[in-house]
C-alpha cells in the first residue's frame, strides 16, 4: 500500500476581484472542509456597474445568478451581501431620544 502525501485543495479565489475580497471564513469545530474566500457581492455588483456598464439591476442579478450560486468544487468562495436587521424581520432599536442637559 502507497502511503503518498495527501492532495490539499485549496481555496478558489476569484480573479480579478481582489479588492472585493473580505476575508476567509474557516470550518466551525467539528465540521469538515477547508478555508475559503469571502467576498463583498456588493463590491462585486458595483465593479461590474462601473467597469463593465451594467445597470445596478443587472450586476446584482449576475452576481447572485452566476457568481453567487456557483459550485466550484471544496473551496467555493463564499459570497456575502450587506444586510441590516430588517432584512431578517427584526426591527431595529429606534434611535434615542436626545439627552437634554
Amino acid at each position: 500500500m502507497h502511503m503518498g502525501k495527501r492532495r490539499r485543495v485549496a481555496a478558489i479565489l476569484l480573479s480579478g476581484f481582489d479588492d472585493c475580497l473580505l476575508g476567509v471564513s474557516y470550518p466551525r469545530s467539528g465540521e469538515r472542509g477547508i478555508p475559503v474566500a469571502v467576498y463583498s457581492a456588493d463590491m462585486i455588483a458595483a465593479r461590474l456597474r462601473d467597469n463593465d456598464g451594467m445597470s445596478h439591476r443587472d450586476a446584482k442579478a449576475f452576481v447572485a445568478d452566476q457568481i453567487e450560486q456557483e459550485w466550484l468544487g471544496a473551496g467555493t468562495p463564499r459570497i456575502v451581501w450587506a444586510a441590516t436587521a430588517n432584512d431578517f424581520g427584526v426591527a431595529e432599536d429606534p434611535p434615542a431620544p436626545p439627552q437634554t442637559a
